[in-house]
């Protein structure tokens, strides 16, 4: 203990100080930089040995007190030329140093801990005592810019991967060989051999270039079944890569076509992943993979795609002279409703390109088929894509709708209000469009206004009926809809859906079931329920009974008016909605009127003779206390 400060030995001897915390105390003497791991980087102020504790000047708090046995085990020296530890002693020159020469601040943070740092531990380091919060993000984009083309430097792809600085004297096709063998993520070894290829005339040995594009061939192909997109970026890298070089096309490497050739659809309908321009070149690859079938084999693909990748395959087969046979498909689908929204979409935001020889009046049903299928799909109702274009397209109303006649345009008009998929105010904006190109259709506004004022007047029911429709909905929604779910799932399992008819089946009946249970709902919230026991009889009112006298038979017959879900015929039991009970609501005793039968083909001239309250109620549901 001869090397420890006597003021150390002098604790030790005591007992107050174990000798091991004497030994690193003796390393943190006053004016020494160390670093805490809480509180950050401080420098030693003083020592208290009669009070066992030392003073510390931190950063952010001067003067801290700790107790020495807590300081031995929580403090750690920082040497002089540690990034934090001249920060520091003179912060102004680091901020110097980093607006000066910014590769140099991050090559003396990388250097102080050890070459490699999270991107969120470097920033804690930067900002803001370095470079302030504000000017942060633009320093750092132009700093990125700067080391990405310095070897020394691997700066992450992704913010989960470390800042790292190489060691040895790399140069720089070396270290571009070093990020690609490096890692082992399938789309970072896209990015890696990108990378090789914009700079391809760094390699003066094209040895080491066939090496690489083997070893990529070998991880697409491994992985082509499980992480396609992946597979599909490192395949476009790596042709792009060997079309850079003559010299390299001698290689045996399998490529991007010949994948196409083998399992071209599947890998096409995974194209959604990639960039545009990569897209294309997948369609382009399969189109010269196909041979004879050319673009025969492209249909099936076309109700898979999204609008964007629809346009890109469009755009290939146009400049193969292939579009017609995508247009028939087209026109097809139309007619018979079996497009997707998304291919839909595409037609008609290219109505005036691509699908000029497609697009007409006759999309609108399409349009308003999709919309509605896509609203009774669970997962696609948030993102209704026909529907965000109708709203989005001013013009489209009125390029669907000019030069049609005019009965079709009152019929399309009417699917608008009418649809369940659309909220009122989106109708009222789309029945606009329709106006200003047929002020003649401008009637069916105060249609739908009184439609809707009719669909929102209560329901009056019996308290059974009421019960019997709760009944019916619960079993519904907690049987039939979760059977349907269940026939769909194992139907999937039989395999190519394309061809399933168990599969559609149980899809179509899906729709069924999400319809009436969207009416269920929407006749619930309407319901009112009743036992008919304030039926008043001084007119004809729901929950009485009327005799009627046919003034041409001279035979007298009784109804009984009740709720909207009671109608019994065998026993005269009528609903106050039905054509007849309609026709006898509010009529006193002793008027005649003419009586329409639910068929509206005869009518016949009757009285009312009585009325008096009803006696065939239905009965009261038990309570769970019964």
């Amino acid at each position: 203990m001869s090397d420890i400060h006597p003021d150390l030995a002098k604790l030790v001897a005591s007992g107050k100080l174990p000798p091991s915390s004497a030994v690193k105390l003796n390393q943190l003497s006053p004016g020494v930089i160390c670093l805490h791991k809480s509180w950050g980087v401080g420098r030693i102020a003083s020592w208290e040995p009669f009070d066992e504790r030392m003073l510390i000047d931190f950063e952010d708090k001067k003067g801290h007190p700790m107790k020495l046995e807590f300081a031995a085990t929580s403090l750690s020296v920082l040497p002089l030329d540690h990034i934090l530890a001249r920060r520091y002693e003179d912060a102004a020159a680091v901020t110097k140093l980093a607006l000066a020469d910014p590769v140099g601040l991050v090559r003396a943070v990388l250097q102080s801990h050890g070459g490699s740092m999270s991107l969120d531990a470097f920033e804690a380091i930067v900002k803001p005592k370095i470079v302030t919060e504000g000017k942060f993000k633009n320093w750092w984009e132009a700093s990125k810019k700067a080391l990405k083309g310095l070897p020394e430097f691997i700066v992450p792809s992704k913010r989960n991967l470390p800042l790292e600085l190489r060691g040895g004297n790399l140069s720089p096709a070396e270290a571009l060989v070093g990020d690609f063998r490096r890692t082992r993520e399938v789309k970072a070894k896209a990015r890696a051999l990108e990378a090789i290829a914009r700079d391809v005339t760094l390699f003066t040995e094209h040895g080491q270039l066939e090496a690489i594009l083997k070893e990529a061939d070998e991880v697409a192909t491994q992985n082509l079944r499980l992480r396609t997109v992946d597979a599909l970026d490192l395949m476009l890298a790596r042709d792009e890569l060997r079309d850079k070089l003559p010299a390299l096309h001698g290689d045996v490497s399998p490529g991007l076509a010949v994948a196409m050739k083998a399992d071209g659809l599947r890998l096409a309908e995974c194209v959604g992943g990639l960039a545009i321009g990569k897209q294309r070149r997948i369609f382009d690859a399969l189109v010269d993979a196909s041979g004879g079938a050319g673009a025969e084999s492209m249909l099936p693909l076309i109700n898979k795609l999204s609008a964007r990748s629809i346009n890109e395959l469009a755009a290939v087969m146009e400049e193969k002279g292939c579009i017609g046979p995508i247009n028939a498909f087209l026109k097809t689908g139309i007619l018979h409703r079996t497009l997707s929204s998304e291919a839909l979409v595409w037609i008609c935001r290219e109505r005036t390109a691509l699908a000029a020889d497609v697009f007409g009046p006759e999309i609108t049903g399409a349009l308003f088929i999709a919309l509605e299928r896509d609203h009774l799909d669970e997962q696609n109702r948030r993102s209704n894509r026909i529907y965000e274009l109708l709203i989005s397209d001013r013009e489209l109303i009125a390029d669907l709708i000019t030069g049609v006649e005019l009965p079709q345009v009152r019929n399309y008009a009417r699917a608008l209000l009418l649809t369940p998929a659309i909220e009122e105010m989106g109708k009222r904006s789309l029945l606009a469009r329709f106006i200003k190109v047929y002020p003649e259709i401008e009637e069916l506004i105060h249609e739908g206004q009184k439609d809707k004022e009719e669909q929102e007047l209560p329901l009056i029911v019996s308290w059974k009926s009421l019960d019997d429709k709760k009944k019916a909905y619960d079993n519904l929604v907690n049987v039939e809809i979760p059977k349907n779910r269940e026939d769909i799932s194992i139907a999937r399992s039989y395999g190519d859906l394309r061809e399933n008819f168990e599969f559609k089946s149980a899809k179509e009946y899906s729709r069924v079931l999400a319809r009436r249970k969207f009416e269920m709902e929407k006749e619930l919230q309407r319901a009112q329920g009743t036992d008919f026991s304030d039926t008043t009889t001084d007119k004809v009112s729901i929950g009485t009974q009327v005799a009627l006298l046919d003034l041409e038979t001279n035979v007298e017959e009784t109804f009984t008016l009740l709720g909207a879900w009671d109608t019994d015929v065998p026993r005269q039991i009528i609903s106050y909605l039905s054509v007849t009970g309609a026709a006898l609501l509010n009529k006193p005793v002793g008027e005649e009127l003419d009586l329409p039968t639910e068929d509206n083909s005869v009518v016949r001239r009757v009285r009312i003779t009585t009325i008096s309250k009803a006696t065939l109620l239905p009965a009261l549901p038990l309570k769970a206390s019964d």
